[in-house]
């Protein structure tokens, strides 16, 4: 409905044809007819922050980052705020199915992020990240998920709790992208890539943005020789942090909730 009431803004008399994209923390739509991408938040979602994080995007691709863009409809300010959601309208890219990101190009790909984003870190929150894994817990305990697999999910989280505050930074603190996988690269035809899904920016240790490849290596069969060209790209390995551990355990419990919430 939200996506709907936000095409109400545009003109759209009645309701257009909309293809589901991705389904995760948000819904999005393309609505190729006027070469749209609608981006529709969950729920609980502030306008304040989406807005934010639009204009956070706006600045930093000013600045030379590659990123989808926000998309400039005359007589819409961005975020649509409706009675049904928060909606934010993106420019629609078409992509090339055969391309593949190389474990290099991610590693320099976020190199150039945390460069680039820390002239803009006004814009950004601090790191909380326990925040949706214990509202995903929360909504599956609500949901009749078996407590035999919920409780230890939650024990974990009251572990990871105690231990994260004492993680010290060899990276230090910057602007984060938050959820830095392969998935968040589109490539367009002629192998251009752009970084997307900006909703978990925040400012913290730069190391986080880096479990997410070291998951893949240790848990999905990356091999030695990707994950060594995606550390040697980004300019440090997360295997000789002394919190290596604790990075890992927070990003596969988040991984096990977002998979909950599904």
């Amino acid at each position: 409905m939200a996506a709907f009431d936000a095409l109400a803004r545009l003109g759209a008399e009645t309701p257009p044809d909309l293809d589901l994209l991705r389904f995760g923390e948000n819904a999005l739509y393309a609505y190729r007819d006027r070469g749209l991408v609608l981006r529709v938040a969950r729920p609980q979602a502030r306008a304040d922050h989406v807005a934010r994080t639009v204009d956070f995007v706006v600045r930093i691709a000013a600045r030379g980052m590659e990123v989808t863009e926000p998309a400039a409809v005359p007589g819409v300010r961005q975020p649509v705020v409706t009675s049904t959601g928060v909606v934010t309208l993106w420019v629609y890219y078409e992509t090339d199915p055969d391309c593949r990101v190389t474990p290099r190009e991610l590693g320099g790909l976020l190199r150039h992020f945390h460069d680039l984003a820390t002239l803009e870190k006004a814009l950004v929150g601090p790191w909380k990240p326990f925040a949706l894994i214990r509202a995903r817990l929360d909504g599956a305990r609500r949901d009749g998920i078996e407590q035999d697999l919920v409780d230890p999910l939650g024990a974990l989280l009251v572990s990871l709790e105690s231990r994260v505050p004492d993680l010290t930074s060899e990276l230090g603190t910057g602007v984060m992208h938050g959820d830095m996988h392969y998935g968040n690269v589109m490539c367009l035809p002629g192998h251009r890539l752009l970084l997307i899904d900006f909703d978990q920016i925040c400012r913290g240790p730069l190391e986080w943005d880096l479990v997410p490849n070291l998951v893949t290596y240790r848990r999905f069969g990356m091999s030695d020789e990707d994950y060594g060209e995606f550390s040697s790209a980004y300019g440090y390995d997360l295997r000789v942090s002394p919190h290596v551990g604790t990075f890992i355990a927070l990003r596969e419990l988040g991984m096990v909730t977002w998979l909950l919430q599904q």
